[in-house]
């Protein structure tokens, strides 16, 4: 009877319990980060600064996460890595595009009204063409390697897990809630700002269960910050990246264009980032590919 309560405390009717799968996935990756942070030290210093720095350790957390992922997908679900919405080939490259269209046409939109309005004014400033382009490079990489870890931290296996665990909206709200207090140490976060990240949680949340494709989370989440920081130099999240040969000066108030926060702390974004939520959720452009519903993600227990 004993050995009988033990298991049903463990497992249910098909597998481990949501709660003891989150746990086993935490503990795997936080192994694997620590191993290939303690590995790395030995022959790379984590002090390079700048864009290297932050490329390092996204890179490092990444891999951390595919690890831990690989791993509960393969001993614990039973299923193929691809599965957890990484399929490779033309699904890949579909959904990156796809999301970075996305991303991009809603940054460009929140910019556009701001400086129709007179909020936003682009000014000339030092810097070469050569320098442009470094810095562009750099950003891009740099925001394509933070976009992954943080797609495969808030929208991967263990958002799929609890989605399954808890249904669509509590895994949703969760997720989206802890997407913004991971913010919380950012330089110059407000309430807007927080409730803006958390929209933004719901936006990448959304386009990962209409697909079922973290491409398109990915790729989503990449433009969005690219095209913040890279085409019109406005800080991303509190950070100002300080592009070569232009700046976008602010005029208007700190409430509508967020300020030193940069949009994301401003009222533009939040009814921007509403409609948007509303698209996302009901357009009918945005679907499953024949090779996701091949593979059968967690998620489909509680989606159609």
């Amino acid at each position: 009877m004993s050995e009988l309560k033990a298991r049903d405390i463990l497992f249910g009717p098909e597998k481990l319990w949501a709660v003891w799968r989150l746990l086993l996935f935490v503990s795997i990756a936080t192994l694997a980060i620590a191993g290939l942070v303690a590995v790395l030290s030995i022959v790379i210093s984590f002090d390079t600064g700048g864009l290297g720095e932050m490329v390092l350790e996204f890179a490092v957390l990444t891999a951390g996460l595919l690890i831990a992922s690989a791993v509960m997908m393969r001993w614990v679900e039973r299923r193929p890595f691809a599965a957890i919405g990484l399929p490779l080939g033309k699904d890949m490259w579909r959904g990156w595009l796809q999301g970075a269209g996305i991303g991009a046409a809603f940054m460009v939109l929140i910019v556009v009204v701001q400086t129709v309005v007179g909020w936003l004014r682009p000014t000339p400033d030092a810097g070469t063409v050569t320098a442009w382009l470094g810095m562009q490079a750099g950003m891009a990489l740099m925001f394509a390697v933070a976009a992954a870890a943080e797609e495969l931290l808030m929208r991967g296996y263990a958002f799929q897990v609890l989605v399954e665990g808890t249904g669509v909206w509590p895994a949703v709200i969760i997720t989206s809630v802890l997407f913004a207090l991971i913010h919380l140490g950012n330089p110059n976060i407000d309430a807007i700002a927080l409730v803006n990240v958390g929209l933004a949680g719901v936006i990448l949340a959304g386009v990962y269960l209409r697909t079922r494709s973290l491409w398109v989370a990915i790729g989503l989440h990449w433009a969005w910050n690219w095209v913040m920081a890279g085409w019109f130099d406005l800080p991303v999240s509190g950070i100002d990246f300080d592009v070569p040969g232009y700046d976008t000066v602010e005029l208007g108030p700190d409430t509508f264009t967020g300020g030193v926060f940069g949009p994301e702390a401003g009222i533009v974004l939040t009814f921007v980032a509403m409609l948007l939520i509303v698209w996302i959720y009901n357009t009918p452009r945005l679907k499953k590919s024949p090779r996701m519903a091949e593979l059968r993600p967690l998620v489909d227990g509680r989606l159609r």
